[in-house]
């Protein structure tokens, strides 16, 4: 339509720094919504299909919200040094080194990890489909 300017998502689909950008904005998102304690605003940004693997275990979507986000309090969370990485059509990778400190079942943990999420296009939004969180160093 004239006049009609396109979504920022469909902008970023074709623009490599756009799309970098926005998924930086979620992948900060999905931080804060560990910070915040607020178990809406995670599932919002979560695939159907999503699975996370991390220090602790692969859990499934179902399994995080239910299971593990109970568990576990986030206290501070950094994302450094990103890169994009296209792995085809309505998909993309951000990866990233971060320093977290937690807790979870009482015990204090922090250290430096590497991300690697996985975003898929539904059609409407970007959605996370696979966070991987592998530790560089950890206590």
């Amino acid at each position: 339509m004239p006049g009609k300017k396109p979504s920022l998502d469909l902008v970023a689909r074709n623009d490599p720094d756009q799309l970098k950008n926005l998924l930086l904005v979620l992948e900060h998102a999905h931080a804060d919504a560990w910070l915040r304690r607020d178990r809406r605003a995670l599932e919002a940004l979560l695939a159907p299909d999503f699975l996370e693997i991390n220090y602790f275990g692969r859990f499934t979507r179902d399994d995080l919200l239910v299971r593990f986000f109970p568990r576990m309090v986030l206290h501070t969370f950094t994302i450094e040094d990103p890169v994009l990485f296209s792995v085809g059509a309505g998909n993309a990778t951000l990866t990233y080194q971060c320093y977290e400190e937690l807790t979870v079942d009482g015990k204090k943990r922090k250290g430096t990890f590497h991300v690697s999420a996985l975003y898929g296009w539904n059609g409407k939004l970007w959605k996370l489909l696979l966070w991987q969180i592998t530790p560089f160093s950890a206590t």
